[in-house]
C-alpha cells in the first residue's frame, strides 16, 4: 500500500477515535458531577430521572434546560416509560421537537395573519414574526433527518468505526445543533418584543426552544457509555 494512503487512513482513524473519546469523556465527567445532585433521590430503574439529572448540568441556548422540564417533557410521551436507553429517549425528544415546531409555527402564522390584517404590528414586529415562522419551518424540516440518524444509531456498537454502522459523534451532534440554533434564533428574535405580539406566541416559542435543547441533550447522552464500548472493540479487534 502507498505510504501516503496509509498515513491518511491512520490519521482519519485517530481523528475519529479522538472525537469519540473527547465526547465520551465530557459526558462521563458531567455524569459523575451531576448524579444525585440537588438532593434528588434517583430510582435505579428510572431512566428518565437518571438521564435528566446529568444533562441539566450543561449549558444550552435560549431558555436553557432544567431537570424539571426534561422530566416532564419526556414523561408526557408514554414511550419514555419503556425506553431502554438514551437513544430511545432521543427518539421521543425528536418527536417532541417536531410537534412543538408545528404548533409554534401555526401560532406565529396566526399572529401574522391577524396582526397584519388589522395593521396591529409594526414593520419591525412583523419582520420578527416572519423570521420566527421561517425558523420553525427549519426546525420542522430538520427534525425528521435527525430522528432518522438517531433511529439508525446502534448503542451496542462503537462510534464511527468501520463496520459499526454508526457515524462519528459530530454528525449526530451537528444535526441536533441545527435544531437548537433554529429554535433559539426565533427565541432571540422575540425576546426583546413587548406587548400583544410577544404575548400571543411566546409560550410556544419557549416550548420549542426548550424541546430542541432537550433533543440535543438526549443525543449527547447516547455517547455516555461509549468509552467502555470503544475500549472493548479495540481489545477484540
Amino acid at each position: 500500500m502507498n505510504i501516503g494512503v496509509m498515513a491518511a487512513a491512520t490519521t482519519t482513524t485517530i481523528s475519529s477515535t479522538l472525537a469519540v473519546v473527547l465526547i465520551c469523556a465530557a459526558s462521563l465527567v458531567a455524569t459523575g458531577a451531576g448524579a444525585g445532585a440537588g438532593g434528588h433521590h434517583l430510582e435505579p430503574n428510572d431512566l428518565v430521572a437518571k438521564t435528566c439529572a446529568t444533562v441539566t448540568r450543561r449549558h444550552y441556548r435560549g431558555p436553557g434546560l432544567t431537570r424539571q422540564f426534561c422530566e416532564s417533557a419526556l414523561r408526557s410521551d408514554k414511550r419514555s416509560a419503556a425506553a431502554r436507553d438514551a437513544r430511545d429517549l432521543a427518539l421521543v425528544a425528536m418527536d417532541l421537537v417536531q410537534s412543538g415546531a408545528a404548533e409554534a409555527g401555526a401560532k406565529v402564522g396566526g399572529a401574522l395573519r391577524s396582526g397584519g390584517a388589522a395593521a396591529r404590528w409594526s414593520k419591525y414586529t412583523t419582520l420578527r414574526l416572519q423570521y420566527c415562522r421561517q425558523d420553525h419551518d427549519d426546525v420542522a424540516s430538520t427534525a425528521p433527518n435527525c430522528r432518522a440518524l438517531v433511529r439508525e444509531y446502534n448503542p451496542r456498537a462503537g462510534g464511527g468505526r468501520h463496520g459499526s454502522g454508526n457515524l462519528t459523534p459530530f454528525e449526530y451532534l451537528e444535526c441536533a445543533g441545527r435544531l437548537v440554533h433554529a429554535a433559539d434564533d426565533c427565541w432571540v428574535h422575540m425576546l426583546d418584543q413587548d406587548g400583544a405580539a410577544k404575548k400571543a406566541v411566546w409560550k410556544e416559542i419557549v416550548e420549542v426552544a426548550s424541546r430542541a435543547n432537550l433533543a440535543k441533550a438526549m443525543v449527547e447522552q447516547m455517547w455516555e457509555n461509549c468509552l467502555g464500548r470503544l475500549g472493548h472493540n479495540q481489545a477484540t479487534a
